[in-house]
C-alpha cells in the first residue's frame, strides 16, 4: 500500500467481473468435489458460486454501461471537434477565395460566434494611430455596433490590445477594464489579439455562451486559430486590394501614355507634312536655279545653291524618317509586297552613295551569290531606304580610304512567326531567306554600346562633342522596316576594326495575322 488509496483500490479490483468469474468456477468445482464426498457442504459452494456469477453478471452490466457512456462522450468531442475544423475550413475557403473585405469581415464574426455557440461575435480593428478600434463586423445582439468606435483606454478590446495578450471575463459588469455598451446585456467574453507582422492590428472576440458556462481555455484556444487565419486572410486581401489599386493605376497611366503616344504621332505627321510642302518649294527652286534656265549664275551663287539644295534634301529626308517612324507607331504603315531583285536593289544604292564615298575616297566592294537568285516578296522602296541608310551610316562612320563591303548570299535561317492568338509570343521557323550585310573598316563599337544603334534617336556617341552628327532614327527605321518584312536585324562589331550590319529577309514575304498593326498588301 503507498497510501490511503491503497485499500479501496485492491477491493474494487476483487469485484471485477474477472476475479468473481475465477472465485466462482472454483467454488463450482468444490461443491462437486465436496457433494462427490457425500458432504452438505457441496450445496453451500454451489450457492455461493451462483451468487458470485450473478455480481459477475451485473458487474459486466455496469461496466459496459460506464465504457458506453465513455465512448459516447469521445464521439461527442470528436463531433464537435470536426465540426470545428469544418467551420474553420470553410472560414478559411472564404478568406481565400474573397476579395471583399466587409463580406469577409461578416464572415469572421459569425465563425467566431457558431465556433464557440456564443450569442455575438465581432472583429474589431485599430484605427485613429492606435487610439481607438473601429468595430469592422459584428453579430447578434452587437449588430447594430458594425463601425462604431470603441477607445482603447478603458475597455477591454483595447486591454487585450495594448497587453498583446488574449483574455476572458465571466463577469463584464464587474469587470473595471470593461467599456459600457449601453441596452446590450453582455456577461462573458473572450478577446484574441490579431497579429500582423508582430504588430497587433485588431482582435476577434465573442460574448456569452449559449449555455451560460463561461469561456474556457478550449475556447480560447479556438479563438485564437480562428485569429491566425483571420490575418492570413486579411493580408491576402490587403494584397489583392493594393494590386488592384496598383493595376487600376496602371492602366490609367497606360491610357495617358497611349494618348500622348497618339498625339505625339498626330503631331510629328503634322508637322511633317506641314514641313514637307516648304521644303519642296525650296528645294524644287533652288535646283530649277542651278539648271541656268533662269538667267545665268556665277560661281559664288552657285555654291550657294547647292548648300541650300543640299541641305534642304537632308532636311527633307530627316522628316521623312520621322513621319515613316510616327506611321509605323501609330499602326497605319501599308506595305505593298511584290517580287523584288535585291541584286537590282543594292546595285541602285551602291550608285546613290557613291557621291558620299567619293569625297572620302573610300571604296566599295560588292560582293554576291552568282549562283542562286536573290529574289524575295518585299516593298521595293524600303529595301532600298534600308540598304542607302545602311551605307549611308558605313560610310559616315568610315575613314578616309577606308572600305565599305556589301554582301549577299540565299540561305536558309530560323526567322520569327507571329502566334497564332494574340499575346503569344513568336516562334522561330526555318524559311528560305536572302542575308545582306553592310560592313565597314570604321572605328568599330564597344560591346556595351552594342544595344543602342537600333534605338530612336540614340547614338553610340551622344555627347555633345561627338564628331558624326545625326538623328539616331536611320537605323531604328532600318531594324522596323525589317522586321516588317518578317526578317531579322543585327550588327556584329570589333572595336578598333570596324563593323558589320546585317539583315535576312523571308523569301516568301511576311507572315501575319489578319489584326496585325501593319498592313500588307500583295501586289
Amino acid at each position: 500500500m503507498t497510501g490511503p488509496g491503497a485499500p479501496a483500490t485492491g477491493w474494487r479490483r476483487l469485484y471485477t467481473p474477472g476475479p468473481l468469474l475465477l472465485v466462482a468456477v472454483t467454488c463450482g468445482w468444490l461443491s462437486l468435489w465436496v457433494t462427490y464426498n457425500g458432504s452438505l457442504f457441496g450445496v453451500v459452494f454451489a450457492l455461493l458460486a451462483t451468487a458470485l456469477i450473478v455480481i459477475a453478471l451485473r458487474s459486466t452490466e455496469s461496466a459496459a454501461r460506464q465504457h458506453q457512456a465513455s465512448l459516447n462522450v469521445a464521439l461527442e468531442t470528436a463531433a464537435a471537434r470536426n465540426r470545428e475544423l469544418d467551420r474553420l475550413q470553410r472560414v478559411t475557403a472564404t478568406l481565400l477565395s474573397g476579395e471583399n473585405l466587409d463580406e469577409l469581415f461578416t464572415e469572421v464574426a459569425q465563425a467566431a460566434a457558431e465556433l464557440l455557440s456564443a450569442e455575438a461575435g465581432a472583429i474589431a480593428l485599430v484605427v485613429e494611430e492606435g487610439r481607438f478600434v473601429r468595430v469592422a463586423a459584428s453579430t447578434g445582439p452587437l449588430a447594430s455596433y458594425a463601425g462604431s468606435l470603441v477607445p482603447v483606454d478603458g475597455s477591454l478590446l483595447g486591454w487585450a490590445i495594448t497587453h498583446e495578450q488574449p483574455l476572458t471575463c465571466d463577469d463584464m459588469d464587474a469587470d473595471p477594464r470593461n467599456f459600457l455598451t449601453q441596452g446590450v446585456p453582455l456577461k462573458t467574453t473572450a478577446i484574441a489579439p490579431l497579429r500582423s507582422a508582430g504588430l497587433v492590428i485588431g482582435v476577434v472576440s465573442v460574448y456569452n455562451r449559449r449555455d451560460g458556462r463561461p469561456f474556457n481555455s478550449h475556447d480560447m484556444q479556438l479563438l485564437q486559430t480562428l485569429g491566425d487565419q483571420v490575418v492570413v486572410g486579411l493580408d491576402r486581401a490587403h494584397v489583392l486590394e493594393e494590386s488592384r489599386r496598383n493595376e487600376q493605376a496602371l492602366a490609367a497611366k497606360n491610357r495617358e501614355l497611349q494618348r500622348a503616344t497618339e498625339l505625339k504621332s498626330q503631331f510629328l505627321a503634322n508637322m511633317s507634312h506641314e514641313l514637307r510642302t516648304p521644303l519642296n518649294a525650296i528645294n524644287g527652286f533652288s535646283d530649277l536655279l542651278l539648271t541656268g534656265d533662269l538667267g545665268a549664275i556665277n560661281d559664288t551663287q552657285r555654291e550657294f545653291l547647292d548648300s541650300i539644295l543640299r541641305n534642304g534634301k537632308h532636311l527633307l529626308g530627316l522628316i521623312n524618317s520621322v513621319l515613316d517612324l510616327s506611321k509605323i507607331e501609330a499602326g497605319r504603315m501599308t506595305l505593298a509586297l511584290a517580287e523584288t531583285d535585291l541584286r537590282e536593289a543594292i546595285t541602285g544604292a551602291v550608285t546613290d552613295t557613291r557621291s558620299l564615298r567619293t569625297g572620302k575616297q573610300q571604296e566599295c566592294r560588292v560582293e554576291m551569290d552568282g549562283s542562286a537568285p536573290l529574289t524575295v516578296l518585299a516593298e521595293g522602296q524600303r529595301i532600298r531606304q534600308i540598304l542607302f541608310n545602311l551605307l549611308s551610316n558605313a560610310s559616315k562612320f568610315t575613314p578616309e580610304k577606308g572600305q565599305v563591303t556589301v554582301s549577299a548570299v540565299a540561305t536558309r535561317a530560323p526567322l520569327p512567326i507571329p502566334g497564332d492568338r494574340a499575346g503569344e509570343r513568336p516562334r522561330l521557323v526555318s524559311r528560305e531567306a536572302v542575308w545582306v550585310s553592310v560592313s565597314d573598316t570604321g572605328a568599330g563599337i564597344l560591346p556595351e554600346d552594342m544595344s543602342k544603334p537600333f534605338i530612336e534617336f540614340s547614338q553610340v556617341d551622344s555627347s555633345a562633342s561627338r564628331r558624326q552628327q545625326g538623328t539616331g532614327l536611320g537605323l531604328a527605321l532600318c531594324k522596323k522596316f525589317v522586321e516588317m518584312h518578317g526578317g531579322s536585324i543585327g550588327a556584329e562589331s570589333i572595336y578598333g576594326r570596324g563593323s558589320s550590319f546585317w539583315f535576312i529577309l523571308p523569301v516568301e514575304g511576311p507572315i501575319r495575322r489578319s489584326s496585325g498593326a501593319v498592313e500588307v498588301q500583295r501586289v
